[in-house]
């Protein structure tokens, strides 16, 4: 009796795996360990300071007054909650925004050694690149920063709508949080190939779904309190093996290449 053959894995899987082993490589790797220190204590004390800045003022807007009705307090305190775990989730993706717009190129050292413990040929070619110039690269880490801000706002109004509203922003929330994250993690291999925002959006866009596997992991790991930015360097490391694994050594040469010319059909006999 044949053995039926394995269905290949979802593209949310592979993304998922890709995280995982990434991870796993990540702390067994010695180049990512030396790279990982000045980068995980930035975006653990970023991350911190906004932490401590954004629940002490949720706390301090929806304190209620002293006379308030039983189901106001309770109201309030049901924001205060659901606003914490909110705030928890985006900061630490708010910081890697923040660091990445005032230190371009700040990540790229623990990627290329990421990547370089999965191929390091491929990481070798990356890092032999001119590179993204230094104004585009603020640039687009700006314009994609007001982005996050803005659906971030829509969606924290959207809670403001009856029954649905709040566990609509919740999953959109999450979504966004996720192929943000991975977007950023990303940032590293779109500055060595010099890709541009428009182009950047339409890979994210292709590779949408093992991108959503990759940065769910992520965002929650990076949303666990205190410890969670920590786990930052290693994410970026894992990177690596998400390029790797699903990304081509560089798009661009791969639309340049002329597609083969089918072979002409042989003319029937007669």
């Amino acid at each position: 009796m044949s053995t039926p053959a394995r269905r290949p894995p979802s593209p949310y899987a592979r993304g998922f795996r890709a995280a995982v082993d990434g991870i796993r490589l990540a702390l067994r790797s010695e180049a990512v360990g030396r790279a990982y220190l000045r980068v995980a204590a930035v975006i653990f004390t970023v991350t911190v300071a906004l932490d401590i800045g954004g629940i002490w003022g949720l706390f301090a807007l929806t304190r209620p007054a002293e006379d308030a009705a039983l189901w106001l307090i309770i109201g309030l305190w049901v924001a205060r909650i659901v606003g914490t775990i909110a705030t928890l989730l985006i900061v630490p993706l708010l910081a890697i925004l923040l660091v990445n717009v005032a230190f371009p190129f700040f990540n790229q050292g623990v990627f290329l050694a990421g990547l370089r413990a999965v191929d390091p040929d491929r990481a070798d070619a990356l890092a032999a690149k001119p590179g993204m110039p230094l104004a585009p690269a603020i640039g687009i880490s700006v314009w994609r920063l007001i982005k996050f801000v803005v659906l971030i706002i829509g969606l924290f109004l959207l809670n403001f709508v009856p029954v649905v509203g709040s566990i609509v922003a919740a999953l959109a929330q999450l979504w966004l949080t996720a192929r943000t994250v991975a977007w950023e993690l990303l940032d590293p291999y779109f500055d060595c190939l010099d890709i541009r925002y428009a182009e950047q959006q339409t890979m994210v866009a292709s590779l949408q779904k093992p991108l959503l596997g990759f940065g769910l992991p992520v965002a929650l790991l990076l949303a666990i309190p205190v410890i969670g930015p920590l786990g930052f360097g290693l994410a970026q490391a894992a990177a690596g093996t998400f390029v790797a694994r699903e990304l081509p050594v560089d798009p661009r040469e791969l639309q340049s290449t002329p597609p083969p010319t089918p072979a002409s059909k042989p003319s029937a006999r007669r």
